[in-house]
């Protein structure tokens, strides 16, 4: 409404303004304003001091200052302008803006910028801008991010003491049963401990098909402020900061002390976001495995499917996807991941690593020759054939066997000649010293260095890396050994595309430091991955080449080979709500043997009716068609926590030699209860194939008081929220929220005791259940705030209380409406009224409480504790005389007293449940000439008598006598604790 008067009066004065030959009113001129101010309005025109709620955009502190003010304009009072200095220095703003804001508060108006509500503007100005909002008494300033001191924020750490610490075991059990190839067991036990300082780390592995047992790492860490403190073992590399980005290919075992800089008490960096993609023709499985150890495995289904790099362990290495399908393995590649790229740092700063330690021998055994003559007659005679349970040579020279290819060149005799040779696969010093250094020279572009030495050789290293955008990336990196071995690895993300390329050349044939951290021989790899919606589908493309050192090539242990892979896929919608998927896969190399191997596959997926679908598919490859298949497949929940897709296929399948028919069952299974999660992909043929590849995981989280918990989510930190209701049937306990870093990452209404919730590390958290929405009410802390660090617990401890929430409308004894009634005692919680006579009354279930109005008691039916909805309890009484405040019955002196209402004397006389005694009771009062009155109220009746006259000696001696019967009801039952 002020708003619309000053328009008016603007639109009015310059209406006058232009138009003089009308009589034009009498005008006060505000002269700051430069506009002319009808008569009416000069006061409110004239300035004032007021005090308004200024708050820098997005922080979470507001400051009350006074302004000298107006409807559209305001300057800073003098008295406020210290108070305002102070605030932004405080918000680390640079000292030279501070300056100019204070200046520029000498004259304060909304920015042109704002567009609509003044209060719901938000601006992005070139460097500061104001919205003033005279009607709310709010000023707000928004500024550009180029104004805040980046070097005073990064000073803010988080408290680097855990006080709120548990212990975090994760388990993962992977099975595997091939018809043809035994069965193996494959187990990962993770343990995270959190300790007041720092934080301890293991991580177990198991292989039984490999008769394998190790300790992949074994750790301690701490930080504190910008530093960080870790030693241990450690197989496949550590977190450290944006130094890692130098990390070279590949991995290897140490044991260090690692003292680095960090900022994870600050920002606990970003997702990385890229992905690989993969289309199957019929369902099946991903496995991802690391140096041969499984590091991931999921059950997919038929058509386009994808691996998040998030999802991967930490590290850059070269990992093997395998891709299960119909019983077998239909894809087999290496791919390069690139995984360390979770930290970033601010114009100006550096990170700093320094680590001591000792490698661990990377292959198991040195090879020391001395081949039996007997065994090399064996290699001659079956050059090509099957050698030992485990090896095979190939035509193109290589004998296969298990992680290694041993090349052969010059012919044959020159490789048996090979293994009659000593050659050593260990470092002759295994201990090393360690330095990386990196510096944030631009917004975008880092630079970075690396010295390494393990006395014997020294690698020396330099790094940049460069963001273009948040989804664009590139880094490259050189490095040269001391024996004059070099490496270079460029690697760019450039949203949807990922190109990656490495080059080693081993300067030597000796095992050194070159080789133990690269490979024993010189190669180059090519690597690119994109996925593109094209043509209204969504296509991928993988590339991989991987190819040797040709002088190299003569070492008797190689853990490279040449090879060469390219995957491509399009997924399209088609018609009647189907899919059609194309996937095609060329490899080659000398792995392959002579000839190279290609296969391609369509895929058609119609959806049939709910849960139901059929799929059409045609495979080729190099020996012609290989496949054709149809089937029919079903897709159900069976329960909330279990799903099951079942598919049946018929398949025309075989090559030029040999085809035919076959059907096959498959099944995925999925179960997730929230405390474990388990999949599993069972296939079975009619041509004998069949398999089982099943997985199992489950957290346990011991908290501080030690309660244990179980989560199928495993995370490095949990929020854990015990709600307990006392049993009762009302499983709604109301909202949890969770805000990371005042954003809200969590939302949900929980009806279960316990919940669990992974959270990220390093990240300040706030947890809230409302439980408004509910019928529980709480006389604990409904809030819990902490900050995750590595093994932290945040827990919520509640006990609920049952809320019986009724309706009612209350009368006096007379039938007159009653127009307040009050609620005491400690099982209160509110009392609304809902319109005249009629109350909506909220109490603790089992707990004591009172109605009252007045010096009346308000009496409702008996309820029902366990009962979740409101109950309407219709019309009720307010009654006088059942206080326990028994004066009211008998005076000092013993002598009756009567209960005066609306002039109106009434004497109580009890409350009746058996109709049998209030019949005898009500016939007794009536023969001496009493008037009864009878109010009912469910299941009690409540009985009053009243008398125009004196009382006689009769009656007096009666109602002593049934007195006598009200107080000892009053004594035993207050009237008040009505359930059940």
């Amino acid at each position: 409404m002020r708003y619309n008067k000053i328009a008016l009066s603007i639109l009015f004065g310059l209406s006058c303004t232009l138009t003089p030959q009308l009589s034009l009113p009498v005008y006060a001129s505000v002269k700051s304003e430069g506009i002319a101010i009808p008569d009416e309005f000069a006061e409110l025109y004239s300035g004032s001091t007021e005090a308004f709620d200024f708050q820098l955009a997005s922080a979470k502190e507001q400051l009350v200052i006074k302004l000298n003010s107006t409807p559209t304009s305001a300057s800073l009072n003098r008295e406020s302008k210290v108070s305002v200095e102070q605030y932004l220095t405080r918000l680390n703003v640079k000292r030279e803006a501070v300056a100019d804001i204070i200046t520029a508060m000498k004259n304060i108006t909304t920015s042109s910028l704002c567009l609509g509500k003044v209060s719901e503007c938000e601006l992005m100005p070139e460097r500061y801008a104001f919205t003033y909002d005279f009607e709310h008494k709010k000023l707000s300033l928004f500024i550009n991010a180029d104004l805040i001191d980046s070097q005073k924020t990064t000073r803010q750490f988080h408290e680097a003491t855990n006080q709120q610490y548990g212990v975090i075991n994760s388990v993962n059990l992977n099975y595997h049963y091939f018809g043809d190839g035994g069965a193996s067991l494959i187990g990962r036990d993770e343990t995270l401990i959190g300790l007041k300082y720092g934080s301890i780390k293991s991580s177990l592995y198991a292989d039984t098909a490999a008769n394998k047992f190790e300790a992949e790492q074994l750790s301690y860490d701490f930080e504190s402020q910008n530093r960080r403190f870790q030693f241990g073992h450690f197989k496949y590399g550590y977190e450290q900061n944006t130094t890692a980005f130098m990390d070279l290919s590949g991995s290897y075992s140490q044991d260090i002390i690692n003292y680095s800089s960090s900022q994870n008490l600050i920002d606990g960096g970003k997702q990385n976001n890229r992905r690989l993609f993969y289309i199957l023709p019929n369902k099946g499985r991903i496995e991802v495995y690391r140096d041969g150890h499984l590091i991931y495995s999921k059950n997919v289904d038929a058509g386009q499917q994808s691996i998040a790099f998030r999802d991967l362990p930490y590290g850059s290495y070269t990992a093997s996807i395998v891709v299960i399908s119909a019983g077998r393995e239909i894809l087999k590649e290496r791919q390069q991941i690139v995984n360390n790229s979770a930290f970033s740092l601010n114009k100006g700063e550096y990170d700093y690593s320094f680590s001591a330690g000792r490698f661990n021998d990377r292959y198991d055994n040195s090879y020391d020759g001395g081949v039996e003559q007997s065994q090399l007659t064996k290699i001659q005679a079956k050059l090509g054939y099957l050698v030992g349970p485990d090896s095979f040579i190939q035509a193109d020279g290589f004998i296969h066997d298990g992680d290694y290819s041993y090349k052969r060149t010059g012919g044959l005799n020159a490789y048996l000649k090979t293994l009659t040779e000593p050659y050593s696969l260990q470092l002759e010093s295994n201990n090393f010293v360690e330095g990386k250094l990196s510096y944030q020279l631009t917004d975008s572009t880092m630079i970075g260095g690396r010295i390494l030495s393990n006395s014997d050789s020294t690698l020396s290293e330099l790094g940049v890396k460069t963001s273009l955008s948040d989804d664009s990336t590139a880094q490259l990196k050189f490095a040269s050994f001391s024996n004059g071995s070099q490496f270079i690895a460029a690697d760019v993300s450039f949203y949807n595309i990922g190109v990656g390329y490495e080059k080693f050349d081993s300067a030597d044939s000796d095992f050194g430091l070159d080789n133990f951290m690269l490979s024993n021989t010189g190669y180059q790899r090519l690597n690119v991955n994109l996925s593109s919606d094209l043509w209204g589908g969504q296509g991928y493309v993988l590339y991989v080449n991987n190819k040797l050192d040709a002088e190299n090539e003569a070492q008797p242990f190689l853990d490279q080979s040449d090879y060469w892979s390219v995957s491509a896929g399009f997924s399209h919608s088609f018609v009647a709500d189907s899919v059609i998927n194309f996937s095609a896969t060329f490899q080659g190399g000398e792995s392959f043997g002579v000839k190279d191997d290609w296969y391609a596959s369509v895929l058609w997926s119609v959806p049939l009716s709910a849960g139901w679908s059929a799929s059409s598919s045609v495979s080729v490859s190099r020996q012609g068609l290989d496949e054709f298949r149809n089937s029919v497949a079903n897709d159900r929940q069976l329960s909330r926590n279990l799903s099951m897709n079942n598919e049946l296929g018929i398949s025309y399948n075989g090559t030029d030699i040999e085809r035919n028919m076959s059907s096959d069952l498959s099944s995925n299974i999925n179960y997730n209860n929230g405390y474990v999660a388990s999949d599993t992909y069972a296939y079975i043929s009619s041509d004998g194939t069949h398999s089982v590849s099943s997985s199992f995981n489950s957290t346990q989280v011991l908290s501080g008081k030690g309660e244990v918990y179980f989560s199928s989510e495993q995370s490095d930190a949990y929020i854990i929220v015990d709600a307990q209701n006392q049993g009762s049937d009302d499983a709604h306990r109301g909202l949890l929220s969770i805000y990371d870093d005042n954003t809200l990452s969590y939302s949900e209404n929980i009806d279960r005791e316990e919940t669990i919730i992974p959270v990220n590390k390093y990240k300040a958290f706030n947890a809230r259940l409302d439980t408004d929405s509910s019928n529980y009410i709480s006389d604990q802390t409904r809030e819990v705030s902490g900050y995750s660090l590595p093994g932290t617990v945040i827990s919520l401890d509640l006990d609920l209380v049952k809320v019986k929430t009724f309706i009612s409308s209350f009368d006096d004894v007379n039938h007159q409406v009653i127009a307040d009634v009050e609620c005491t005692g400690e099982g209160c919680i509110d009392v609304e009224q809902v319109e005249e006579g009629v109350f909506k009354i909220s109490v603790i279930a089992g707990s004591d409480y009172q109605l009252v109005s007045e010096n009346q008691t308000c009496v409702t039916p008996t309820l029902d504790r366990d009962s979740t909805h409101i109950v309407n309890t219709g019309n009720n009484y307010c009654l006088p005389g059942l206080d326990n405040d028994d004066t009211l019955m008998l005076a000092q002196d013993k002598s009756l007293q009567a209960v005066t209402i609306d002039g109106n004397e009434y004497y109580f006389i009890g409350v009746f449940t058996n109709e049998d005694e209030r019949v005898n009771t009500n016939r007794k009062l009536e023969e001496v000439g009493l008037a009864v009155i009878t109010r009912i109220v469910g299941q009690r009746q409540y009985l009053y008598v009243t008398n125009e006259s004196s009382l006689s000696a009769s009656q007096v001696s009666l109602l002593n006598e049934l007195s006598l019967y009200a107080k000892s009801l009053i004594e035993d039952d207050s009237f008040a604790h009505n359930w059940n």
